[in-house]
């Protein structure tokens, strides 16, 4: 990817959302001078305004903040679930909304999301040495004829070398994290439950990353990009690098 078009990827989510909350905010706006400027204004309605003019007002330092986290440490633990919150229920959907509205790359989106959700985990781990890491890898990893099925446990890999699960059975093991391999979103839900680690690095398609973003969202999830290969001869290949790099910003 070019610099310019990875730049372009990175700054996509938090423009549209911007945008959004801009046209919201003009709009609401131009309907309040109107509604005020009536002479006869019931009071509920005039109620009404304010109460919405408050809710708008608090997205908008929302995002502001959400903005600010991607810099520094949200302090007050409440402030940081907080702002995940509003990130995962209100400015993503924010944000699809206007990219459907324009016809944009629900793609390029996706992947400026979780460029941003990284940005967040990033500042919110810095100087923190975690013991507690847990790698969640895709199903899709292993070779569909392996007879060893991995779950809970990918230490059980004979390193037949089909697929890339050995290289990560030997990245965890060299770094002494955790590694599950998520077959859905309940299991995978019930396993971060019982292990409760302090941060996850998650491995997978786009779509399914955002699923388990929302999924986990009181979670630092750092999300890694397992695009998916169109060549029979290298299915469901994994940037092993990427995951490596993810384990050292969080050790």
């Amino acid at each position: 990817m070019k610099d310019q078009d990875l730049y372009l990827s990175v700054i996509k989510f938090p423009a549209f959302v911007s945008i959004s909350l801009l046209i919201i905010s003009a709009v609401f706006l131009i309907i309040l001078f109107n509604v005020f400027a009536q002479p006869l204004l019931a009071n509920w309605v005039r109620i009404l305004f304010i109460i919405l003019l408050a809710i708008l007002i608090f997205v908008v330092l929302g995002w502001m903040i959400t903005l600010f986290s991607t810099h520094t440490r949200l302090k007050p633990k409440w402030l940081q679930k907080l702002s995940k919150w509003m990130l995962f229920n209100i400015y993503y959907p924010l944000a699809k909304g206007l990219a459907h509205i324009t016809f944009s790359s629900k793609k390029n989106l996706i992947e400026s999301f979780l460029y941003f959700n990284n940005e967040i985990v990033l500042t919110d781990q810095k100087d923190i040495r975690n013991t507690n890491i847990l790698v969640l890898l895709p199903h899709c990893l292993q070779k569909e004829d392996c007879t060893i099925r991995i779950t809970n446990d990918i230490i059980k890999c004979e390193e037949c070398g089909g697929c890339d699960i050995a290289k990560i059975k030997k990245l965890i093991t060299e770094h002494n994290v955790d590694a599950a391999v998520a077959t859905g979103g309940f299991l995978e839900h019930k396993m971060i439950e019982e292990k409760k680690p302090e941060v996850i690095v998650a491995i997978a398609t786009a779509k399914e990353l955002v699923n388990s973003l929302r999924d986990n969202w009181n979670y630092p999830v750092y999300a890694v990009l397992n695009e998916q290969s169109t060549t029979s001869n290298e299915k469901n290949p994994v940037n092993i690098s990427f995951i490596a790099f993810a384990i050292k910003q969080f050790k």
